[in-house]
């Protein structure tokens, strides 16, 4: 069974799902699933998840994102974007001084409410599945980390930014409250991932690029896959203990992050283990059989 993962470049008006299927012709029996699901109008970095690898791919999805985006001023659309229907409108433009003001409220941990058309699953389903039926569905609120938000460009109504954010930040949100907060109103004119678990676009490939020929050079191993988490190499000994359940002191990973990558001293990886301050414990082993 082949385990890895593929950096693809998903075009927009696909969904993730839909795209990362795309590979299941190429890769036999083995499982596949992908890791950061991006709406359908948005391009850019996703990651498929074949084999093994769709049981990591949860620590793929934590890692923080980068999104280019263009934000339009004036409309406001059922769908945050310019395919909705419009149902606000407004002829106020910020000033660039304000839009930089404003921005800076937004850095850190905020609350945000994922936008009706988001993936964002209830009951199973996206929320976009609901909202396209004219289902009201309640959306609560959650806690979302932006690092930054960088100005690009603007020119008459559209203004270009760059926004790195943690797990589960939706930019059509963000856009909108952000024109909310400005006293105007703004979609998503264009949405593209350009960054995701320390991959960027040059890492990634177009699916129509990979072929059954080429296919096992476009697939990154499990543990360089996971190269956002800090990586710790063990004797044979001390990876038993872990294969075994335990538990234990290492000094070296008192200065590393939460979550480590495993290899043994011949470079195989082994799995992801738990650190708190040095007290490291198995969390999620690869399967030998």
């Amino acid at each position: 069974m082949i385990s890895g993962a593929v950096i693809l470049d998903k075009p927009s008006g696909i969904s993730s799902g839909e795209y990362v299927r795309k590979l299941k012709p190429l890769i036999g029996s083995s499982k596949i699933g992908h890791s950061g699901t991006l709406d359908p109008l948005a391009s850019g970095i996703i990651i498929a998840c074949i084999g093994q690898m769709t049981r990591f791919s949860d620590y793929l999805a934590g890692y923080r994102k980068r999104y280019s985006v263009v934000m339009k001023f004036g409309i406001q659309t059922s769908t945050g974007d310019l395919d909705g229907l419009v149902i606000n409108n407004s002829s106020f433009i910020p000033s660039l001084e304000n839009i930089l003001k404003c921005c800076s409220k937004f850095l850190g941990t905020i609350e945000q409410k994922p936008h009706k058309y988001s993936s964002v699953k209830y009951k199973g389903k996206p929320l976009y599945f609901y909202a396209r039926r004219g289902v009201d569905i309640e959306r609560k609120s959650r806690k979302v980390k932006i690092f930054s938000i960088d100005y690009i460009s603007m020119q008459d109504e559209y203004l270009e930014l760059n926004v790195s954010c943690g797990k589960g930040t939706y930019i059509r949100s963000l856009v909108e409250d952000l024109a909310e907060s400005l006293g105007t109103c703004a979609v998503v004119s264009s949405l593209r991932r350009t960054e995701s678990a320390e991959f960027s676009i040059p890492d990634s490939n177009k699916i129509d690029e990979i072929s059954v020929n080429n296919i096992e050079k476009k697939i990154l191993p499990m543990g360089d896959a996971l190269k956002c988490l800090d990586k710790i190499q063990c004797a044979p000994e001390i990876v038993d203990k872990f294969k075994n359940g335990q538990k234990i002191e290492i000094e070296e990973a008192k200065d590393k992050n939460k979550h480590l990558r495993l290899f043994d001293l011949e470079e195989n990886f082994i799995g992801v283990l738990q650190n708190y301050q040095g007290l490291v414990s198995p969390k999620r082993l690869i399967s030998i059989k």
